[in-house]
């Protein structure tokens, strides 16, 4: 058989993650196995193991191929080149948090990662989901940092407690809009909620509560993949 191309070996993978989805969303991580994957996917599981090596990694690269991009994203906020790492970070979590309430693949990848049954995959889960916390707080002190460089905060801000703070209200946020959303809007909820906590935090006129997202920071010049 002849090797495949770097560009088909990748479109396999991607239709792999895909499948993954599909299957964990429907079935629960514990009741899907790499058979039902490649077959969900039309590739045989040894098609499925030349990629993965078990359910683990796929689990894990199903996340990711999300989750970087938006840890990307969300570093842009800190930029020693702009001024503005405030509006930058609420324009990146709105922006995030409507593509979450609007793309189905992504609710249901969320839906999944809210499940918790007892198996491996779930335990490994819920540690990148630890690690992902921390990074994320890490990098809205970053940016909070950045603000207080520029004269943005108010006096006596803790750049660590705002963090906390801001994520922990994005987190309620999101669950209320999985587990109800006929009280809760993600879209909605996420821009009150994220506007209320950072007039609390900064200082008046850096932001303007209600307003649209503005366009998202682009990649700094020394940003690589």
């Amino acid at each position: 058989m002849a090797r495949k191309t770097k560009e088909e070996a990748q479109a396999t993978r991607e239709g792999i993650l895909d499948a993954a989805l599909a299957c964990f969303h429907e079935n629960g991580v514990a009741n899907t196995s790499l058979a039902a994957i490649g077959e969900r996917a039309g590739y045989s599981r040894g098609a499925v193991y030349w990629h993965f090596k078990n359910k683990t990694e796929v689990l894990e690269a199903m996340i990711n191929r999300e989750r970087v991009p938006f840890i990307k994203r969300l570093r842009r906020t800190y930029s020693p080149h702009r001024n503005t790492p405030i509006l930058d970070l609420r324009s990146a979590m709105l922006v995030s948090l409507s593509e979450l309430a609007t793309e189905p693949h992504l609710r249901d990848m969320m839906e999944i990662m809210l499940r918790n049954d007892l198996s491996a995959e779930s335990q490994a889960m819920q540690q990148l989901q630890h690690d992902s916390i921390e990074e994320e707080m890490a990098i809205f002190r970053r940016a909070f940092e950045r603000a207080r460089e520029l004269g943005q905060l108010r006096e006596g801000v803790d750049t660590a407690v705002v963090s906390r703070i801001l994520h922990a209200g994005m987190t309620g946020v999101l669950y209320s809009a999985m587990l109800e959303p006929r009280q809760f809007e993600l879209q909605r909820d996420s821009r009150e909620v994220m506007d209320a906590l950072l007039s609390y935090y900064v200082k008046p006129g850096v932001i303007t509560p209600g307003a649209d997202p503005l366009p998202l920071p682009p990649a700094d010049p020394d940003e690589h993949d």
